[in-house]
């Protein structure tokens, strides 16, 4: 189009056409690019309140990196997919194992002195070898060491650090720990001070290898650590921020004072006396603050500190990458690409260095607080190629090598640390040019795991205990070699445009994200630091225009003048070299060496094409020429707070036309360009910025010019194409703008526009003192100095047909930097490609959220994977036993130093009830909160045994799943109480406040605690209230989201069959809040119908003070004689503890032994104070372990497994050794029935069989039983020493021979951080312990008066002779409650759901039957067989002279069908059963698969039923029948409970049916 057509355009006179669409062809040849380009959208989402666990993929493992994209889905589809592995292998593939074996070429050996391998090999074999310099694993049992009796953690786990921290306060403020063991923040201390313990010197004893410690910085602090007589740093006054001078008392071989310098930094060890010489380096690094205060946010220097030990490696290796650059002729492709994969370990970007504390702190996030760096060093073996048969890069990668474990060494370790492990491979060998190995290695390896940290407190005390755990020691101790070889399979992956290699699929292109988990003190995101402001112009931009006739030759390149530039049609047109870089010159015009610019550019198009023509003089006669300048666009930047500016062209039309072939392009033979062809053109643009002036304090209105940058664009372009140019966001990589060349090579082009800073004009004096400033609202935009910037088109205009270039200035985007860092808030940000959405997609992910606070023995999840959940039983059966190990040993009531993720939602409650900041912390004292009830209920809610193992429910889908878990999102402003009513909803269950405690109860299998009778309730009555008819639901609809359908809402519908037959449908919806498996909402709703059908029955009673020792959600037994018109309880009335016998009201028939009788033995409530105090009991324990042996020893009786059966008592504190002693010992019994305890008179580990004459303590032993050889050794590793003696009955008991002991096989010591200290779950039920004993009789039980008189009673009651507990009598209180165990019998269970004061001592009890059967039935689909309620204690009971009798329930023998009947059909079924005597008759009764009932009168011991049509399960009962007592007759029998059986039948399959019917049904 002419430049006047342009002018019109712009003036209005005529609409514009629509352009053609965009074109988009690939280049015919040579390098130059087509334009092409596009914007983001940008979005920030708020997942939840902080901290979380992460953005999660589909197995539940938290995702870091690039990673976190398969937690991200964009319209409900995942940004990325991966095939991770359900669960952690056990060992590498033989396949991985051979091609590693092929390729292994060694980098150091353990025998190979100044090499890391070696001392990471070495520190940790000194780590196992403790026991000869610190016997319990202590520092403070190290050379020198004081007594500490709050030093946690013993051998095998060795400790090396140990803190105590006390907080300091000004005069009058209180210095105290919050709930859960954490320091309260909420009030400032003047200061925390520290004693500081650290195991600081480290020798191995076989190489005698010793290792340097620092500490900030400093080698051998103090001149502690030095040898093994000063083994242990102490420090008793280390300071924490005190500004105070500190003295070092205490501290082996010190005696300085220093003055204070804050809280420790860093603190490591070496292989050698300097860093800069050292090859190996161990450090310690804990920098989140976080939940717990303590010695937290400490060391977080020792990352700075491991960067500077890596740093030269790290040097070598980019200059590796740098120095074979694709543009360099000596590039060494094969030596880059190894570059690049080391350094992408660190999170490397091209030319964007990562770095090793951020990496750090990126495990640390992991709970990952300690990490061995060790060098990598040349060795002549590295000499086989590293290409495969296709001359790709093979994945190769530096394995550590065990001795024992070989291949598997790694795997084992990321095993037996439940995942708590990450390997970094940051390694690069130096390949020639044919890819082989030199023998020179550069980088290192980084290994991060996780400490063992146990901590207490006593206000205003707070101790930590830090140690080496003991299983990742002995694996490292088993390194052989550091070897180089082929990965596990296929190649090193090419590096994809975010930086790192990855095996994740794409459902979308170009998606950046980014993750804050909410942390108090995170850092902003770092591509999201900026908000963008759209400025839109759509305006078009045109050059300046000239008249002058061109002049010079238009076939040579640099001499034509006064015409449009373009490119010189020759050979070199399409070289990218000649018409894009900063020196092209392949155009028709000359350029300025200086600016690249075009000298001397004009309007005049004249070509040669058989001759000069001139192509833009066609409308001469009819559009008028005259000079003109270029028509600029500027943006005024009102906004103070914008910093910087990019812009966004849009060209519609870039193109030059061939007037003339030309061949042989780019020195290709077969590249001709023919006449009339469209090839590029170049375009040239200029941005400037700067200030306006500023009218309105009478400036000059000008503009002063701050930067100016031109650029030139040389490209096809047929269509509308989008150029962002200073757009921070731009990826900067070849495939993106390579048509966009800055000319004045001083800024990227991803690089924003700098604006001048801003002045404000309206300063002004405030006061008489002369202060000057801005007063309050009196700033606005014309008191701020303006900014612009402005666009103008360099290229002249032209009316040449053969030109075209057409652009627009389509937005100016402001910026304004915002370093937002959003603490305590879980945001996401994405950045999507707008070519990939015709609208801003719909976000949601797929996360753990909140981080809560979680006991110290609690590991929900293990290294990202969370072992509660298995997609299959073979997933399960197939996992290493100790990832299924969730609670691992007894608890102390502590909590883990940092938050943690569960999805349990008694752990959750507790976080509600203890935060001060968004739960009820600041009004709860959480010493008052029955913690212990919670973790009893959040073992049921994780479905664990005994021992803490999962055992799990199923899913619903042949996996296993926990019994209840909490998913759900408070986000619309719920109060505290709904939210904790709604989240004890999940595990069934309440909380409620009662003795000053708040309590937690829920349902769950237990036993009964409480007995209560018509003698013992008020009047003798009990008040029975039952659901109405249309409130006993048999269907109920339940909502839920599927976590296996992307947490989709679903409906689940359950329901009773049986009462749908009977009574028709009764049906409710509830919603399952927090419910994501269809499995738990079937469990949720049978629990629901079960209550309303089979529970439905409340009873309210009132009782004295025996029903305080009850409290709701207990079980308790009821004996109603006005229900049931049987009795079978009492009163105790005496007690005669000398002749064995208990007196109790009403007479029963006499009888003979056994029986049982149930009687009050109240043991009252443990407090959560008495708990605790359990937690404060100095001992240890196994869960178990392995005596080894042979057969030929001589104590091999007493190999084999051993179990934990309890404590025995141990040392009171006066007679305790230091803290070598303890107040209890472990009991434990072998499987022949041996056992192993501590004997606290001779000091020693005693084998007892169990049987013989000894008599030693409460066992009885035998000749021949065994004792530890040494005295003084008090854990089992003590000894382990390698020698017993036999036992003998005198003096210290070690007095017969001494045998050689195999001693203890330390593997088998079962659980990863045992020994364990801690309240066991027996001391934990003393919360709600059962107030009643069973008494099993041996004697009589004498109830006629004739029985009484003859043995000289008064006849009056029953009186019951000899029992199985004797020592119970003494507790039995006179006036309690006592009844009768009926064999054969269910008794009537209620719970307690509420109680009330109604008067002085009376209390009023509400209670719901229960029915414990009904957990078998939802979870294992296991019937509920009831005993037949005989109810009265033995057949038979006499009123008035007449016999009561209930007849005995006739037993089912068989129950069989008939051969089926061929002509109508039909078959028979058949019952046999047991005679009753007494009885007048059968009832015989047989229901049919429809519901149907038919029902006979026999006087037989069987019965036919025939007839019979249907298929399906038929339930034949029986009972017999008594006279009823209609003639009163002096013996009157009552019917008896129905006994019943059920039956399959199906045709015989050569039966010709005349109906159908299912045959079988799979169930997949």
């Amino acid at each position: 189009m002419s430049h006047i057509l342009k002018k019109l355009q712009v003036a209005g006179a005529f609409r514009k056409k629509k352009p053609k669409p965009p074109v988009y062809r690939p280049p015919v040849m040579g390098e130059l690019q087509y334009g092409a380009s596009h914007s983001y959208v940008e979005t920030l989402d708020l997942i939840s309140d902080g901290p979380i666990g992460g953005l999660v993929n589909p197995l539940g493992r938290v995702m870091d990196g690039i990673n976190i994209l398969q937690g991200i889905y964009l319209d409900d589809t995942a940004v990325a997919i991966s095939k991770d592995p359900p669960l952690i292998p056990t060992t590498i593939t033989e396949i991985a194992e051979d091609a590693a074996e092929l390729k292994s070429m060694e980098i150091a050996s353990v025998t190979d002195t100044g090499t890391g391998t070696r001392g990471l090999r070495n520190f940790f074999k000194a780590i196992t070898q403790q026991q000869a310099l610190s016997r319990d694993g202590k520092i403070s049992t190290l050379a020198g060491g004081a007594f500490n009796g709050y030093e946690h953690d013993r051998l095998p786990n060795v400790s090396f650090l140990f803190v105590k921290v006390r907080k300091h306060r000004q005069s009058g403020q209180a210095a105290f720990f919050g709930g859960g063991g954490g320091i309260n923040l909420s009030e400032a201390p003047t200061y925390l001070q520290a004693s500081l313990y650290i195991r600081a010197f480290i020798q191995e004893i076989t190489s005698t290898q010793s290792f340097y410690w620092y500490l900030d910085k400093e080698l051998n602090y103090g001149g502690a650590g030095i040898n093994s007589g000063t083994a242990a740093f102490r420090d008793e006054r280390f300071p924490r921020g005190g500004t105070s001078n500190w003295s070092s008392g205490g501290s082996v071989g010190m005696g300085v004072t220093r003055p204070g310098t804050g809280r420790p930094q860093s603190l490591y060890w070496t292989d050698a006396n300097t860093l800069a010489s050292s090859k190996f380096f161990l450090g310690f690094s804990h920098s989140k603050t976080g939940y717990g205060g303590g010695f937290l946010g400490q060391y977080a220097e020792t990352n700075l500190d491991a960067e500077a030990f890596v740093s030269e490696e790290l040097t070598n290796i980019i200059g590796l990458w740098n120095d074979n650059n694709e543009e360099l002729a000596t590039a060494n492709l094969y030596q880059k690409e190894l570059a690049a994969k080391a350094l992408t370990a660190l999170g490397w970007e091209n030319g964007n260095q990562g770095n090793l504390p951020e990496l750090l702190s990126n495990s640390l996030h992991k709970n990952l607080d300690l990490f061995a760096v060790i060098k990598a060093n040349d060795n002549v073996e590295l000499d086989q190629t590293v290409l495969d048969e296709e001359g790709n890069v093979m994945n190769m990668s530096s394995v550590l090598y065990g001795a024992n474990h070989g291949w598997n060494l790694e795997q084992k370790i990321l095993n037996d640390t439940g995942g708590y492990w990450e390997k970094y491979d940051v390694t690069c060998p130096e390949v020639d040019s044919e890819g082989t190995l030199t023998g020179k290695m550069h980088g290192f390896i980084l290994l991060s795991f996780l400490s063992n940290h146990k901590h207490t407190h006593d206000n205003p005390f707070r101790w930590h205990t830090i140690s080496f755990p003991i299983a990742l020691s002995r694996l490292l101790a088993d390194i052989h070699s550091l070897r180089y070889t082929h990965s596990l399979e296929g190649r090193v992956e090419p590096i994809n445009e975010f930086g790192v290699s990855s095996n994740l699929k794409f459902n979308y292109s170009n998606v950046l994200a980014e993750v804050n988990k909410g942390e108090e003190t995170q850092t902003p995101l770092n591509s999201f630091r900026s908000v963008f402001i759209d400025h839109i112009y759509n305006k078009e931009l045109f050059g300046p225009f000239g008249t002058t006739a061109a002049i010079g030759s238009s076939r040579a390149k640099g001499e034509q003048k006064y015409a449009p530039q373009r490119i010189a049609a020759n050979t070199d047109m399409h070289t990218r070299s000649k018409v894009l870089g900063l020196g092209a010159d392949n155009f028709n015009l000359a350029i300025n060496a200086t600016t690249n610019l075009p000298l001397d550019e004009g309007s005049d198009d004249i070509r040669y094409s058989n001759g000069n023509k001139n192509y833009s003089e066609w409308g001469k006669n009819s559009l008028a020429n005259w000079d003109e300048r270029a028509l600029s666009s500027t943006h005024t930047v009102y906004n103070p707070n914008v910093t910087k500016a990019f812009i966004t062209l849009n060209i519609t039309s870039l193109q030059d036309t061939i007037v003339k072939n030309v061949s042989n392009v780019g020195g290709d033979p077969k590249a001709d360009f023919d006449v009339g062809g469209k090839f590029p053109t170049v375009l040239n643009i200029r941005v400037e910025t700067g200030t306006v002036g500023n009218y309105k304090n009478n400036g000059n209105g000008g503009e002063v010019i701050h930067q100016t940058y031109n650029y030139r664009i040389v490209a096809l372009i047929e269509g509308s194409t989008l150029i962002d140019i200073g757009n921070p966001d731009s990826n900067a990589g070849t495939n993106n703008r390579d048509y966009v060349v800055n000319l004045d090579s001083r800024q990227s082009l991803n690089i924003p526009f700098d604006l001048p800073e801003v002045s404000i004009t309206e300063n002004k004096i405030l006061d008489a003192m002369g202060e000057s400033g801005i007063e309050v609202g009196t700033i606005d935009q014309d008191s701020v100095e303006k900014r612009y910037i402005k666009v103008t088109k360099l290229s002249h205009e032209s009316n040449s047909v053969l030109i075209s270039k057409q652009v627009s200035l389509n937005k100016v985007t402001e910026i304004i930097e915002l370093n937002m860092p959003y603490p305590f808030s879980a945001i996401v940000g994405t950045k999507l490609d707008s070519r990939a959405f015709g609208a801003i997609p719909k976000r949601t992910y797929d996360c753990k959220l909140k981080l809560v606070k979680i006991p110290n023995n609690y590991y929900p999840t293990k290294g990202g994977a969370d072992f509660r959940y298995y997609n299959t039983t073979e997933e399960f059966d197939a996992a290493e036993k100790h990832h299924k190990l969730i609670y691992e040993g007894d608890w102390d009531g502590s909590f883990h130093t940092e938050l943690g993720w569960t999805d349990n939602p008694a752990w959750i409650l507790y976080d509600l009830l203890t935060s001060s900041r968004y739960g009820m912390g600041t009004h709860i004292d959480a010493n008052k909160i029955n913690k212990w009830q919670l973790y009893k209920i959040g073992r049921f809610c994780d479905a664990v045994d005994d021992n803490g193992y999962f055992e799990g429910v199923s899913d619903g889908r042949g996996g296993l799943e926990p019994r209840f878990s909490c998913n759900i999102v408070f986000d619309k402003g719920q109060k505290i109480y709904d939210a904790i009513t709604t989240i004890t909803e999940i595990f069934r269950g309440r909380a409620f406040f009662g003795n000053s405690e708040i309590n937690f109860v829920d349902d769950r299998p237990k036993g009964s605690v409480n007995l209560f009778t018509n003698e013992s309730v008020k009047d003798g009555q009990f008040f029975y209230s039952n659901n109405r008819r249309d409130q006993q639901y048999n269907t109920i609809e339940i909502s839920y989201k599927d976590r296996f359908d992307n947490f989709s809402p679903k409906i689940e519908v359950i329901e009773d069959e049986e009462d749908l037959r009977e009574r028709g449908v009764f049906k409710t919806r509830i919603e399952g809040v927090g419910i994501t498996s269809r499995a738990m909402a079937r469990r949720v709703g049978q629990h629901k119908i079960f209550s309303s059908i089979d529970e439905n029955q409340t009873v309210a009673f009132t009782a004295g003070l025996e029903s305080l020792l009850c409290q709701p959600g207990d079980l308790v037994t009821i004996e109603d004689e006005l229900k049931t018109n049987k009795t079978n309880f009492g009163k105790i009335l005496a007690v005669d503890i000398e002749n064995e016998t208990i007196r109790i009201s009403n007479s029963f028939a006499s009888a003979v032994a056994p029986c049982s009788l149930t009687v009050y033995n109240p043991t009252g409530r443990d407090t959560i104070e008495e708990i605790e105090e359990f937690a404060t009991i100095d001992r240890t324990r196994y869960e178990g372990f392995t005596v080894t042996g042979e057969a030929a020893n001589i104590w091999s009786r007493y190999t084999g497994d051993y179990e934990f059966s309890g404590y025995t008592s141990g040392y009171d504190v006066a007679f305790r050794d230091n803290d070598f002693r303890f107040q209890e010992y472990g009991l434990y019994t072998g499987v022949s029935g041996t056992f192993l305890y501590f004997e606290t008179g001779v000091t020693g580990w005693t084998f007892a069989s169990g049987t013989g004459a000894g008599n030693v303590g409460a066992f009885d032993l035998a000749s021949g039983d065994f004792i530890q050889e040494l005295t003084g050794a008090q854990t089992l590793l003590d000894f382990n020493t390698g020698k017993i003696s036999a036992w003998t009955v005198v003096g210290t008991h070690r007095g017969g021979p001494v045998y050689d002991f195999s001693g203890f096989d330390p593997e088998s010591f079962v659980g990863p951080n045992a020994p364990y200290n801690g309240v066991l779950n027996s001391e934990i039920s003393n919360t709600s312990p059962d107030q009643m004993a069973v008494l099993s009789i041996t004697g009589y039980v004498w109830g006629s008066s004739s029985d009484l008189e003859l043995r000289g009673f008064n006849p009056y009651g029953s009186v019951l002779s000899g029992f199985d507990k004797p020592q119970l009598l003494p507790f039995i209180k006179l006036g309690s409650a006592a009844k009768f165990e009926i064999p054969n019998a269910s008794p009537f269970i209620y719970k307690v759901i509420a109680m009330k004061e109604s008067a002085p001592n009376e209390y009023l009890v509400s209670a719901t039957k229960y029915d414990t059967g009904k957990f078998n039935l939802i979870e294992k689909n296991i019937s509920i067989e009831n005993e037949a309620n005989t109810l009265s204690y033995q057949s038979a009971q006499t009123i008035n002279g007449t016999t009561y009798t209930t007849l005995n329930v006739p037993l089912l023998d068989s129950l069989t069908t008939g051969k089926p009947d061929v002509v109508t059909d039909t078959f028979v079924i058949t019952g046999m059963w047991d005679a009753v005597t007494e009885g007048t008759g059968y009832n015989a009764r047989l229901t049919q698969p429809n519901g149907s009932v038919i029902s006979d009168f026999v006087t037989t011991t069987g019965h036919e039923f025939t007839g019979l049509d249907q298929v399906g399960v038929f339930n034949f009962c029986v009972n017999a029948l008594g006279n009823r007592g209609g003639n009163a007759e002096v013996n009157t029998f009552f019917d008896s409970t129905y006994d019943c059986s059920g039956i399959f039948v199906v045709y015989d399959e050569l039966l010709v049916l005349s109906r159908s019917f299912v045959n079988q049904i799979t169930i997949l």
